[in-house]
């Protein structure tokens, strides 16, 4: 009886009141409370804990997988953490890819926030493990779709237009998947005939499809179990592409350039964010981040805007990048409240963007970033990526060789927090020895003690020419290239300095301004 009434409970005021009222009871509402009442009285009589408060009934929530580089997949599952408190379930699937669950509103903020996802998908169905659900050629795609999936909530049932679609098809442990299955093209073609089928069934004609913009951007994820496959099928947050571009990068791009997900994983990694939390709750506390080869910029630019607390979304906006200012989550016919809560959760970016960037641009100098560059083409295409995004004139840019930089008026209660990704071979084709000679000069000679370092290496005995002891390593994979995330500690011990007449036929010091940093920027 107890936990019977226990259960009850748990139901809203409302669900009770339209159950009396369905079996002809009058002054339901009333009713319901006397319900409630009893249900409580018996529940205290029973020695259950607080029942002082009726539940609100929880906001559904859905199944997620986002998707990154490998070896990010931690560092994204502690990004997500931070975002919304509506998350929760937060698994690692493999070193790229992290599960969770969200509510509608802590997916958007997701979809806003994350700087380290590539892609943001929401499951629609998946086929069971058990060995004899597993799918062996296009008519079993036919059953699967049409035995799990309700067009009618994914694409609508006409009123109002049909919903546009695209789908693609990603293949895993392709080698056991059955022949039929094992064309990425002519699955997503099945998939597509399959919906299209269902579609004309249910009111005789066919959705479109759109490959550029679509209301509904269908990934089918298929992975191959002995000769078998397995099938989940998601829906993308966002238009095709991946979240990873930010949209300051405009026109020519540097051919090693950075992707910025990976820049913000590392970041994030390294340590970056707490540095800036503390700063904000320290008005004593002040850090100088520097690149001494910067490229085109993407650690430094990813790092300020991360400081600004300017999101990813709302970079995208404001670069125009298309179809940001209505994603397709917001056209879904199954949650009209998407708009409403997409712009709410612009508009609270908005204001935090505001915030950080005012703290930035203050003249208590608690933050400063520093970029150099000793091709000036990449110089250019930094203050360019900077310039779009609205945050040319927080960095200082220079451009001369590393090894003679040089830290003016070293600040000693600034703590320096250098990030660089050194040329290591492959990523160019440049000879790789004099570069590494410059950042050992740099790190051992001229950053104060205490200094953190990171550097981002691909080549083992370049890495061994700093003669720096480790303190961490983080495995990271890029296309083929198998990378590591190394963080030094810099010591007291310091070589003796070039002569100064030496040092005035090289380059000026690296607190030089940009070339462009008095201009006025668009934030």
């Amino acid at each position: 009886m107890v936990r019977c009434l226990r259960i009850s409970l748990f139901l809203p005021i409302w669900t009770i009141s339209s159950f009396l009222s369905s079996k002809g009871v009058k002054g339901y509402s009333i009713a319901a409370r006397s319900v409630l009442h009893t249900c409580k009285s018996c529940l205290r009589a029973a020695s259950f804990d607080d029942v002082s408060e009726v539940p609100t009934p929880s906001t559904p929530s859905s199944t997620y997988l986002a998707t990154c580089i490998p070896g990010l997949s931690p560092c994204l599952a502690r990004e997500l953490e931070d975002i919304h408190p509506d998350i929760a379930d937060i698994e690692l699937s493999g070193n790229a890819a992290v599960t969770f669950t969200a509510t509608r509103e802590a997916s958007l903020n997701v979809l806003c926030w994350t700087r380290i996802a590539h892609r943001l998908l929401e499951l629609v169905a998946a086929s069971s493990s058990d060995p004899r659900d597993q799918l062996y050629d296009r008519n079993d795609i036919h059953k699967f779709i049409s035995q799990e999936i309700e067009v009618r909530d994914l694409l609508g049932d006409g009123k109002g237009g049909l919903l546009t679609m695209s789908v693609k098809t990603i293949l895993n442990n392709s080698k056991q998947l059955p022949k039929d299955l094992s064309h990425s093209h002519y699955t997503a073609l099945s998939i597509k005939n399959a919906l299209c089928d269902a579609v004309r069934d249910m009111r005789g004609d066919r959705p479109s499809v759109d490959i550029d913009n679509p209301d509904v951007p269908l990934v089918a994820m298929l992975r191959g179990i002995d000769g078998g496959a397995s099938i989940s099928l998601y829906r993308s947050l966002h238009s095709p592409g991946s979240l990873h571009k930010r949209g300051y990068r405009q026109g020519a791009i540097h051919k090693a350039a950075m992707k910025e997900s990976l820049a913000a994983g590392l970041l994030i990694e390294a340590g970056w964010k707490e540095r800036v939390d503390i700063a904000r709750n320290d008005e004593n506390s002040k850090v100088c981040l520097v690149d001494p080869m910067a490229g085109s910029g993407s650690l430094v630019i990813e790092a300020t805007m991360m400081a600004a607390d300017i999101s990813p979304g709302l970079m995208r906006m404001r670069c125009q990048i298309p179809g940001q200012n209505l994603p397709p989550v917001t056209r879904w016919k199954s949650d009209e409240d998407a708009i409403k809560l997409w712009k709410e959760v612009l508009l609270d970016a908005s204001r935090r963007a505001k915030d950080g960037l005012a703290w930035v641009r203050s003249d208590k100098g608690q933050l400063t970033f520093r970029a150099n560059d000793i091709h000036s083409g990449a110089v250019d295409l930094l203050e360019d990526s900077a310039d779009a995004a609205g945050l040319l004139h927080v960095i200082d840019v220079s451009n001369m060789d590393c090894s003679d930089l040089t830290i003016d008026e070293i600040d000693k209660d600034a703590s320096y927090f250098v990030v660089t990704n050194p040329p290591w071979g492959v990523r160019l084709t440049e000879d790789i020895a004099s570069s590494w000679d410059g950042l050992r000069h740099f790190l051992r000679d001229v950053c104060p003690d205490k200094t953190e370092a990171w550097v981002l290496s691909g080549h083992k005995s370049a890495t061994a020419s700093l003669k720096l002891k480790r303190d961490r390593m983080v495995p990271v994979q890029t296309g083929d290239q198998n990378l590591r995330w190394i963080q030094y500690t810099i010591g007291g011990q310091k070589k003796e300095k070039k002569d100064s007449k030496d040092s005035k036929t090289r380059s000026k010091s690296i607190s030089a301004p940009s070339r462009r940093s008095e201009q006025e920027d668009s934030w």
